[in-house]
């Protein structure tokens, strides 16, 4: 027990609440009410909430997801890219990162609103876009859009979002145009009926000749933007749950039965730099590691059932701002108080 001030030495004086003491008033200490043990709870007391305040937008173009969902509508077909229809990688990797964010996301389904686009996100997405398009008229030249006409239905979207990302794919179209490739499926939807667990692939490609090591085949070709060519974004592939788990999949499901025998997963890096540049990153794992994947997964599902049953998801500030930037939830956390 202490009679006096924490910070001050000021002598207190019990108070109405068992444990309180009161502080008097003094010029160099702004303590009012002090614990038994002379440090002030006076931030324990409850505190009028501010009235709520109205978001102000700061969107000022078109959102570029809402205009794509009217092209394809337009013509009558589905949006190609987004999720897979199940369960995938991205909520083993949201609970990786964060299990409050995976709260948020798969137990309340709550996804903020962002005042502005993410311009990494946005520029990924338009990208993915003209590449699956480019790739469906490839498969079937009836198909009824090109990547020239969504791009010319997307003006009015933030300039500097458009400039970059057809900037990245007419390069690349240009950069690949001697390729030798037969596309097979276009963002290819699969999910195992017995387990909900899913993936979408952005394409599957047969390549009649080999090149650099890379054999004739079929391959899972999946695109990703980046902003460098460092030795971790062409080469941090071999480890990625996400290609580990399309590889799984594809086993699991016997696709080789519909597409041949699978080869590889070919990473199909197009970069975002002033002067672009692409690279194709071959990952063919191997059978133990398909494995060990898969029972880390196991384990990875009991510890998100352990939180489930206890309601225990902490924030992992670590992961606030990864790969893509910043987390979805990064305002939210930064704003609000709430529970778990």
């Amino acid at each position: 027990m202490r009679s006096t001030c924490l910070l001050c030495d000021a002598e207190l004086t019990p108070g109405d609440m068992p444990g309180q003491q009161l502080h008097p008033e003094v010029e160099d200490c702004l303590v009012r009410v002090t614990d038994a043990w002379g440090v002030s709870i006076d931030d324990h007391e409850p505190a009028v909430q501010p009235e709520p305040v109205e978001a102000i937008s700061l969107q000022i173009y078109p959102l570029v997801e809402d205009r794509l969902l009217e092209i394809f509508a337009r013509v009558e077909l589905p949006r190609l890219g987004g999720a897979s229809s199940g369960r995938g990688w991205s909520s083993f990797s949201t609970f990786q990162r964060c299990p409050h964010a995976w709260y948020k996301r798969y137990v309340e389904q709550f996804r903020p609103t962002l005042l502005v686009e993410s311009p990494s996100l946005t520029v990924g997405t338009l990208v993915h876009t003209y590449l699956a398009v480019h790739y469906a008229r490839m498969m079937d030249p009836a198909y009824p859009l090109t990547p020239d006409d969504v791009a010319d239905q997307l003006i009015g979207c933030n300039p500097q979002f458009l400039e970059l990302a057809w900037r990245v794919f007419s390069g690349y179209r240009l950069y690949y145009s001697y390729e030798v490739i037969t596309p097979l499926a276009v963002e290819y939807d699969l999910r195992d009926p017995r387990t909900g667990e899913s993936t979408r692939y952005d394409l599957v490609a047969y390549f009649p000749e080999g090149i650099n090591g890379r054999l004739p085949g079929t391959y899972i070709v999946e695109h990703k933007t980046a902003s460098r060519f460092d030795a971790d974004a062409l080469e941090g592939w071999a480890n990625d749950g996400e290609i580990l788990g399309e590889v799984a999949l594809w086993k699991h499901l016997g696709l080789d039965r519909r597409f041949g025998p699978l080869q590889g997963v070919l990473v199909n890096l197009l970069g975002k730099q002033k002067d672009p540049q692409y690279h194709r990153t071959l990952v063919a794992p191997t059978s133990w590691k398909i494995q060990q994947h898969l029972r880390d997964l196991t384990r990875w599902e009991g510890l998100i059932q352990l939180a489930r049953s206890t309601r225990s998801f902490p924030r992992a500030r670590q992961g606030c701002i990864g790969r893509y930037g910043r987390c979805d939830y990064w305002d939210h956390c930064l704003t609000e108080e709430d529970a778990p």
